[in-house]
């Protein structure tokens, strides 16, 4: 059994560390960014918690040997994981969600040969109806689980026997919830599934031609939609207007860029996701991430620079 804790100060770094999770976050909520992650991985079973204070664009691919059960402890918006149910996480190439502000969320993962009954349908969402006590009874022992492993002191080792303890209600409450459910679908609704390619197929052109981003209008005329529906669109299901959400996605592929190559000029990773009028972009780079673009590639350089002994 491994247990890691994370504590982030940055999106980027946030999504990188769970391991074997490929993960990108978009910070797009302005503020100073802080994320945890409390990871508990044995051969059969695993278990994390993840929260954040600001909100973030996902787009991840899961391990696909696993099945991976969600259920929040502080989620604000219900269309995805609701506090009601266990929210089973489809197969697919990549999945994306935004995250709300101050999110908590628990995610329990078995092998695939475990419950093969989960992978009805299993490219949709799918959720399982839990009795509402049994529910409230395992999550309240996971979040126990992971409050007592993010209070430890750090220099304080595990016992074998405390780690024995620990695998065997985890295995064991993740049993009790499978034996109680039901398996039910999400609503197959024309509405939500229009909204949710119309945001899809933005970011896909967005990413296509970064240091060109096509306007709104080039927007509505490529999938022949209006105006208004563009909007209405973004702010059902990313609560923000495209403007921007986008414009928060092109700034975080810039620090991610500038977090990977710190040697590069600032007005030429600026460039490269369409922005050239520095003192505009250095403005809003600022008004998102609290620092200059200056102060993210400075800090990246001296991460960089080798530890004299």
């Amino acid at each position: 059994m491994t247990i890691t804790l994370h504590h982030c100060l940055d999106a980027t770094e946030h999504a990188q560390r769970l391991d074997g999770w490929q993960q990108e976050s978009s910070q797009i909520e302005a503020g100073c960014f802080s994320g945890e992650i409390v990871d508990v991985v044995s051969r059969e079973v695993r278990l994390f918690r993840e929260s954040a204070n600001l909100e973030l664009s996902q787009r991840m691919h899961f391990p696909e040997s696993q099945w991976h059960l969600v259920t929040p402890i502080r989620w604000s918006n219900s269309d995805l994981y609701s506090s009601d149910a266990v929210t089973v996480l489809p197969s697919c190439d990549q999945f994306w969600s935004v995250a709300p502000s101050n999110y908590d969320l628990l995610v329990a993962s078995i092998d695939r040969s475990r419950h093969p009954w989960l992978g009805r349908d299993e490219h949709r969402l799918r959720r399982l109806e839990v009795p509402k006590e049994l529910l409230n009874q395992v999550r309240g022992q996971w979040q126990g689980m992971t409050d007592y492993l993010r209070q430890r002191p750090a220099h304080e080792l595990m016992t074998p026997t405390l780690q024995q303890s620990l695998m065997r209600q985890l295995e064991d409450s993740i049993e009790l919830l499978l034996s109680e459910c039901v398996l039910a679908f999400e609503p197959d609704v024309s509405n939500y599934r229009t909204r949710r390619y119309i945001v899809d197929r933005c970011q896909a052109l967005l990413r296509s031609q970064p240091e060109d981003p096509p306007s709104l209008m080039a927007l509505c005329d490529q999938l022949k939609i209006s105006r208004r529906t563009l909007q209405y669109s973004f702010q059902a299901e990313v609560g923000q207007s495209p403007v921007n959400y986008l414009r928060a996605l092109r700034l975080n592929a810039v620090r991610r860029n500038l977090l990977q190559d710190p040697t590069q000029r600032l007005a030429d990773a600026a460039a490269g996701q369409g922005f050239f009028h520095q003192s505009y972009f250095c403005r809003e780079y600022r008004r998102l991430f609290q620092e200059l673009p200056s102060a993210t590639r400075d800090r990246a350089l001296e991460a960089a620079r080798p530890s004299v002994a």
